[in-house]
């Protein structure tokens, strides 16, 4: 499976390109196929949401479903092999045939229904990987506008060595709806945002700025939180759209906010009826939910192709691509296959350094929160207040040490879905706490 393209010059950061229109679309199907959904009326509003818009039969020949699915329907998947769907968000304009639009975000799901794990694989759109049956080589976002969704699947199929078996295509409209319908939500910004060249949505400009900390987003904002390239790479915005579903996934898991989907399921699907497409039926599509509503976050694999496995490149035509490093990315694919269970803090833990910081009114939190963990054999370099207040507990990891990550979590009682990635190799410190309200010392 590896090329030979000569030898790339040394790395260097890729020139600042015109943000993408559809950065954050994957994460609208993504979050409905990974959430665990939360009993009956959950799953039958899914069902009504994604139903087709044409009455006929569906692509299998089944006939298209009543507004409801029946219980004895939802249990009703037998399949015992890993389901893989290709999520493709494209950047169509008004007009335009969705065929030809290039797919400028790609996740990769899996869902394991023996072993009972799933996961979600970002695929940058500007990997350079060759074109099956073509003898060349371009970015993968091409595939898409070269031969639709199943040229797509059979793209990443060759490249990767996994069998992709269905795809969910979705435009530009769905994700701002169903945040919306979610009620809003809640995620970590690492840094200030102030985007001047935010780009609007008649080629001009939007400025957009968003202050630190925990926010609550609209849909609005959740979709340019996602597009934003404001001082950052493809591959922190991958990073923000993982962020972004592990958030809709999060509040969904709420059933008082999923309770409130169904009456408005008509709406929903006259709005999201031109967004979104797929070779999986509504049933289908339900019947994943329900299989993937018992499964515990620690379980669902999280993964990116970034620039760990990844060169940048500039072709003799001058195009700035990403070499894949094959071996790594075989690494990433088996931990999306095998996610890593927590570890359970035993002993003492792997070295490193910590900062605490107190994110609440309550005096002391942040020194019962250093003794808890220096009793546990880790190591606190310093307390101090942060900048504001926090709702929130937040682990900022800066080394991408998931194993250490995992056990000052499990020591702090923070959920995975609470750690956020801000890689600074230059960092002394291997992690941040910043301790919310809802933070309880152990």
């Amino acid at each position: 499976m590896n090329i030979r393209i000569g030898q790339p010059p040394p790395p260097r950061p890729p020139p600042r390109r015109p943000p993408n229109r559809a950065i954050v679309l994957v994460a609208v199907i993504a979050a409905v196929i990974i959430i665990p959904a939360v009993g009956y009326v959950a799953i039958t509003a899914l069902g009504v949401l994604m139903r087709p818009a044409a009455p006929a039969a569906s692509v299998n020949g089944t006939p298209a479903p009543a507004n409801q699915f029946s219980l004895g329907q939802l249990a009703g998947w037998r399949g015992t092999e890993r389901v893989n769907v290709l999520v493709l968000g494209i950047d169509q304009r008004p007009k335009e045939d969705p065929n030809i639009a290039r797919s400028d975000s790609l996740i990769l799901l899996t869902l394991d229904p023996v072993a009972n794990t799933a996961g979600m694989l970002s695929i940058p759109r500007d990997l350079y990987v060759p074109l099956p049956g073509r003898n060349t080589q371009d970015r993968i976002n091409v595939a898409h506008a070269l031969g639709g969704p199943k040229y797509a699947m059979q793209t990443v199929e060759y490249n990767f060595g996994v069998p992709v078996q269905s795809y969910v295509r979705v435009n530009f409209n769905a994700v701002v709806k169903l945040v919306d319908l979610l009620g809003g939500i809640d995620v970590y910004n690492e840094e200030d945002i102030n985007d001047l060249s935010y780009p609007d949505m008649s080629f001009g400009y939007d400025p957009f700025r968003l202050k630190a900390g925990w926010q609550h987003l609209d849909g609005v904002t959740a979709l340019k939180y996602a597009r934003t390239r404001h001082g950052s790479s493809d591959f922190n915005r991958m990073r923000r759209q993982q962020q972004v579903v592990l958030a809709m996934r999060d509040k969904a898991l709420d059933s008082g906010a999923l309770a409130k989907l169904l009456p408005q399921a008509p709406q929903i699907y006259q709005t999201l009826r031109d967004s979104i497409e797929s070779n999986l039926s509504p049933l289908e599509l339900a019947q994943l939910a329900m299989l993937a509503r018992d499964i515990p976050s620690e379980r669902i694999a999280r993964v990116s192709i970034d620039e760990t496995a990844t060169q940048y490149w500039t072709t003799p035509q001058g195009a700035s691509v990403l070499i894949p490093n094959r071996d790594k990315i075989r690494e990433l694919r088996d931990e999306l296959y095998n996610p890593k269970p927590v570890v359970a803090v035993a002993g003492t833990p792997a070295p490193g350094k910590i900062v605490i910081q107190n994110g609440t009114q309550i005096k002391g939190l942040a020194a019962s929160a250093q003794t808890a963990l220096q009793t546990k054999g880790f190591t606190v370099a310093r307390v101090e207040n942060a900048s504001g207040n926090y709702k929130k507990t937040v682990l900022i990891d800066y080394h991408g040490r998931k194993t250490y990550i995992q056990q000052l979590a499990a020591a702090l009682g923070v959920p995975i879905s609470e750690v956020v990635t801000r890689l600074e190799p230059s960092n002394p410190m291997d992690a941040l706490v910043i301790l919310g309200d809802d933070f309880k010392a152990p």
